[in-house]
């Protein structure tokens, strides 16, 4: 028996006692007579009849016994039950019931990667994984907090969720002993300005020593150099108190030199000279008033940015040249990556995945979720034909490949 069957079983029984004790009371309580009429028709009158019935399952149901897993969402060309050629299917961590592999109730935040054969993810409750070539593999960071982001840098990684704690490995020891995968706890990391902690985007080029932090009133960097992590000044408060680099929600690059932020009420800017001591901002028209949640920079000069309802826009060079584009989906949007212009991945509510081939974007399948539509929070694209998209309980690949 299923677990889902002996759910329902035992919701029939508990249904059966409720409504026998309800006929109880209205046999005995005359003056409610009337009123319990209803209730009479389906009390048991026979105390040796105690066959608990269950109810047939739907039709067409993919275990058979209770249509559990049909789909009956009205997308069902997108979420087919099986995996098949060009669909993203379910890769490590998670079970196919939440009963085994990583519990589903955690949120995979971000994946980033130096390679196809070397990726890290972090999520809830000090969810930490490594993908080595062959398959996903959870990581002991050392915390239960819930990590955000991570940082694939020059000579080890770097994790956090709180600038309160961040973890390293392979980057300077850290507060007490390692936990037993080599992170280490390296405490408090405090912005330059000593203004707001709040971290609302944060990303580091992979196998740099500079980590950019967006934070409620800022935009500075961390820089991991040797074994030490040092906070550097780079758009102050004093000029994002003018400039739209308040709460960023999105920040990439394809340089040292440039890098693309995105945020609430519309923001977009490009901030150049990034290596530099003095940073400078462009601001940019995105042409909404709408929430901008994720950038990919496809170069120094071109990028693409998601956000509400299904928003995405692309510029190719021009301080006001963001385009809105025209997408299959009104579902909010969370996170955009790609490994070329033409091979561009963006991700979103209720299960959406959609891919853009250099000519339009186009809704993707996804395999093996029954009825369950997740939020999708991260895409990261090492190669061409190589995708990891990750969310609330699931990891997905191109074709289930690992």
């Amino acid at each position: 028996m299923s677990a889902r069957l002996r759910a329902r079983t035992s919701e029939s029984a508990w249904r059966y006692t409720l409504v026998s004790g309800a006929g109880v009371a209205c046999a005995l309580t005359g003056s409610f007579v009337a009123a319990c009429a209803s209730v009479d028709a389906h009390v048991n009158l026979d105390p040796e009849k105690t066959e608990v019935v269950v109810p047939e399952g739907d039709a067409g149901g993919a275990d058979g016994a209770d249509g559990f897993d049909s789909c009956t969402e009205g997308d069902c060309e997108f979420f087919p039950a099986e995996c098949e050629p060009g669909a993203l299917c379910p890769s490590g961590l998670f079970g196919a019931d939440p009963s085994a592999g990583a519990d589903w109730r955690t949120r995979l935040e971000t994946i980033r990667a130096r390679s196809a054969t070397d990726a890290w993810l972090v999520g809830t409750v000090g969810m930490a994984a490594h993908f080595d070539g062959m398959e996903w593999k959870t990581v002991d960071v050392g915390t239960y907090e819930s990590l955000k982001y991570v940082w694939p840098a020059n000579g080890g990684e770097l994790a956090f969720g709180s600038l309160d704690r961040v973890f390293t490995r392979g980057l300077g020891a850290g507060e007490g002993d390692p936990s037993p995968d080599g992170w280490a706890k390296r405490g408090k990391v405090t912005p330059p300005s000593g203004a707001s902690r709040y971290v609302t985007a944060a990303w580091g080029r992979t196998g740099s020593s500079t980590m950019w932090v967006a934070t409620m009133t800022e935009v500075w960097r961390i820089n991991a150099d040797g074994t030490t992590l040092t906070p550097t000044t780079g758009v102050p408060t004093s000029v994002c108190s003018s400039q739209p680099c308040k709460w960023l929600r999105g920040l990439d690059g394809a340089s040292p030199n440039v890098v693309w932020g995105v945020g609430e009420t519309g923001a977009a800017i490009r901030i150049t000279g990034a290596s530099g001591e003095s940073p400078t901002v462009e601001v940019m028209n995105a042409l909404t008033w709408s929430t901008l949640s994720g950038v990919w920079a496809v170069s120094d000069t071109e990028a693409w940015a998601v956000g509400a309802r299904g928003l995405i826009i692309h510029n190719v060079g021009a301080t006001f040249g963001w385009q809105v584009v025209e997408v299959p989906t009104h579902e909010h949007l969370y996170a955009v990556a790609g490994s070329s212009s033409s091979d561009v991945w963006a991700v979103g509510d209720k299960g959406v995945v959609l891919h853009y081939d250099g000519t339009m974007w186009s809704r993707v399948k996804v395999a093996g979720l029954a009825r369950r539509r997740p939020e999708l929070l991260s895409v990261w694209v090492p190669e061409p034909g190589k995708v990891w998209i990750g969310g609330q309980g699931v990891l997905l690949s191109l074709g289930g490949k690992r």
